[in-house]
């Protein structure tokens, strides 16, 4: 009898799994998938890649500093401004973006195709796929970021030899 109540006893105890504790935080932002198209890596003129998400559209150079230096900033990197996208020369690249709550108004793919232009330090950048407007994909789609969950299915097509029109 003391052994079926031990073994009763440990089976309950090993289907606590911890009752009413409070579930793990969610990580607000989105995610998605980035699809390269097969054989447009470029071999020569890739720096870092970036996805970025932005609040301001449309862009002009002026917008794209101050959205990345400004306070408050109202464009974002991902991963990091010091790390690039990886690996290269893939298929595809799952993510998952972090951001605080807001409206992403331009989401998309940046490519550094230099380190400076003409030795002046500055950097070259050009935008070389973005999130679509499922009703009009002429157009970059907007994404609503809230308090309560991760947007998924923020998927981005790459074309290196097709880039779309730049915004700056």
């Amino acid at each position: 009898m003391r052994f079926l109540v031990f073994i009763i006893l440990c089976l309950l105890l090993a289907a606590c799994d911890g009752g009413l504790a409070p579930s793990p935080p969610v990580e607000l932002g989105f995610s998605g998938t980035v699809y390269f198209a097969p054989g447009t890596w470029p071999s020569d003129s890739l720096v870092n890649l970036w996805i970025f998400a932005s609040q301001v559209y449309p862009l002009d150079s002026a917008k794209v500093y101050s959205g990345l230096f400004a306070s408050p900033t109202t464009i974002f990197l991902y991963p990091s401004i010091t790390e690039s996208l990886k690996p290269f020369y893939a298929d595809s690249i799952p993510y998952s973006f972090p951001l605080h709550s807001g409206t992403y108004k331009y989401i998309g793919v940046i490519q550094q195709i230099g380190a400076d232009l003409a030795g002046l330090g500055i950097r070259v950048f050009r935008v070389v796929g973005f999130y679509k407007d499922p009703l009009n994909p002429l157009l970059p789609g907007v994404v609503e970021v809230n308090n309560s969950l991760q947007v998924k299915g923020i998927n981005i097509n790459v074309d290196f030899r097709n880039p779309p029109p730049q915004p700056f």
